[in-house]
């Protein structure tokens, strides 16, 4: 008997997700606990589609949260249309409306998606609006359907799982790099290089390269000032300051310090779970060579 390979393991995965689509949703908080959403403010998706030959092994990361679109609108009328990677786990459309009611549709004929994807109050939007989130599970071009009596804005995400590959920030090619170190195992696996960039305009930012740590979600990048951490109690006694979400848990990511934070406070970087209160993984940021 033929092992199934990784296309027939992802359309596993997606018809899986079909029958339990509302399960997913309400499990979505598990694991290291609940990750806040991306901001509505994004407009267009930063991932790059996984390009690797069928034949070869997925590489993939933990689930995460891309925005694709933002549209807003007044009323009835507009069909906003947006492109759902085909790997796509899922997607939702998270709304905000003045008034009255709103409704919109993924699939106008029902043909592969027969309820509407939202059909609701504005009340409820604005009383909780975490709960102000409809799912799909169709990829490819997908269109809306939007019936609404006032003003509304919808935001459109997507669920993915394949590796996230950012290019260098402007200027790092022509910044200094002030320190740098790899990733070792903590509670759990770790590698790739952290290194941190004074950029020509002074800012500091902070680059991942070939990162690769235990897949999980609501992991947390914290800039420490402990030399060397080497347990969870090394970390979380040191002072640190948390920098972001982890974007993901496989590739090359950058992240920007505030503004004004001090070099001398980051000697190295640590992955941190939060509600088990573990340290995954570690880099000890040193001069360069």
């Amino acid at each position: 008997m033929t092992a199934p390979g990784p296309s027939s393991d992802r359309s596993r995965r997606r018809h899986l997700v079909r029958a339990l689509l509302a399960l997913v949703v309400a499990a979505a908080g598990v694991a290291c606990g609940s990750r806040g959403g991306p901001t509505a403010s994004v407009t267009t998706s930063t991932t790059t589609e996984d390009t690797t030959p069928a034949t070869a092994p997925r590489q993939t990361s933990a689930p995460r949260w891309e925005t694709v679109s933002t549209f807003t609108g007044t009323g009835n009328g507009t069909t906003p249309v947006f492109e759902i990677l085909k790997d796509a786990i899922q997607w939702r459309a998270r709304w905000k409306c003045e008034s009255g009611n709103i409704r919109i549709d993924s699939d106008p004929k029902k043909e592969r998606h027969p309820e509407p994807t939202v059909d609701s109050s504005c009340t409820g939007a604005t009383a909780a609006p975490d709960k102000a989130v409809g799912y799909g599970i169709v990829d490819g071009k997908v269109k809306l359907v939007v019936k609404a009596t006032s003003a509304w804005e919808i935001t459109v995400d997507q669920q993915i799982d394949v590796p996230l590959m950012e290019p260098p920030l402007p200027g790092m090619d022509a910044g200094k790099v002030l320190g740098q170190g790899d990733f070792y195992d903590i509670e759990m696996k770790g590698k790739g290089k952290a290194k941190l960039y004074e950029l020509p305009d002074g800012s500091l930012a902070l680059r991942f390269e070939d990162f690769e740590v235990s897949s999980n979600t609501d992991l947390f990048v914290w800039l420490s000032e402990s030399p060397s951490p080497r347990t969870s109690k090394d970390a979380v006694e040191a002072p640190y300051e948390v920098l972001a979400n982890l974007k993901s848990t496989v590739g090359n990511e950058n992240y920007v310090l505030p503004p004004g934070f001090s070099r001398d406070r980051v000697k190295s970087i640590v992955i941190w779970c939060a509600p088990v209160r573990i340290a995954y993984t570690a880099a000890i940021l040193a001069p360069p060579s």
